[in-house]
């Protein structure tokens, strides 16, 4: 009687079901564990090669020789804007911002700003020589800013440039990178159900269709047969 109730406790859930959450079980776990631990380093690694982006854009405008003559008097300063535009607009950032070592804007995406004072962080530390990557807040918003000064042919410092991506841009990409993650995510754990289910299905005709409980029970009336 024991055994009886034991077999119709265990009829509650059949062979493909339970082989079916168990592996979809494990499935789910590995990809979710693997999700929390890369999710993070993909965000540091996209806000990083953002960072790389802004700093190269604005050592390429730092060591272009058009902005040196200008800045040194050597060229129209009308030249910076026009430069300083182009390469906005060709490596698809926020802005490129040059000044001179007053911190005076010689070029900005708006013409109206060109004159007037640089505003955000790390202005001071750009004009003592050092490159400086910040987060900071601007007349175009929040953005990620590289600051590089720029050196004339003698090595004396004869301005600053910055280069920003928005904050926004930034943001967007990580959620890229989250979002195929999670798209990947997804797959496999459809790729783990559809296998648990085929495995379910091949143990189960291996068993000639029967649900261990059946098996069980057979066993059961054989062992009965065999005593009597």
């Amino acid at each position: 009687m024991k055994l009886e109730a034991e077999i119709m406790k265990r009829k509650k859930w059949s062979l493909q079901a339970t082989i079916t959450v168990l592996v979809c079980g494990v499935v789910v776990l590995s990809l979710l564990v693997t999700d929390l631990l890369i999710t993070r380093t993909i965000a540091t690694s996209i806000e990083k090669d953002q960072e790389e982006k802004a700093t190269n854009v604005a050592r390429i405008v730092a060591h272009s020789q058009l902005v040196i003559e200008a800045l040194g008097k050597q060229k129209q300063e009308g030249s910076i804007q026009e430069f300083a535009e182009e390469t906005r607009s060709l490596t698809d950032v926020q802005f490129v911002v040059v000044m001179d070592m007053n911190g005076t804007r010689k070029s900005h995406p708006n013409p109206k700003k060109i004159g007037k004072q640089f505003i955000g962080e790390g202005k001071g530390i750009a004009l003592n020589g050092s490159e400086h990557v910040t987060v900071s807040k601007g007349t175009l918003g929040t953005s990620l800013r590289s600051l590089t000064p720029i050196f004339d042919r003698t090595g004396k410092q004869i301005g600053v440039v910055a280069v920003g991506i928005s904050l926004n841009d930034v943001e967007n990409a990580v959620s890229q990178g989250r979002k195929n993650i999670y798209v990947g995510t997804l797959l496999g754990i459809v790729a783990g159900i559809f296998g648990a289910i085929f495995m379910a299905r091949y143990i189960k005709k291996i068993l000639f269709g029967l649900e261990p409980s059946t098996i069980a029970k057979l066993l059961q009336e054989r062992d009965a047969i065999l005593q009597s």
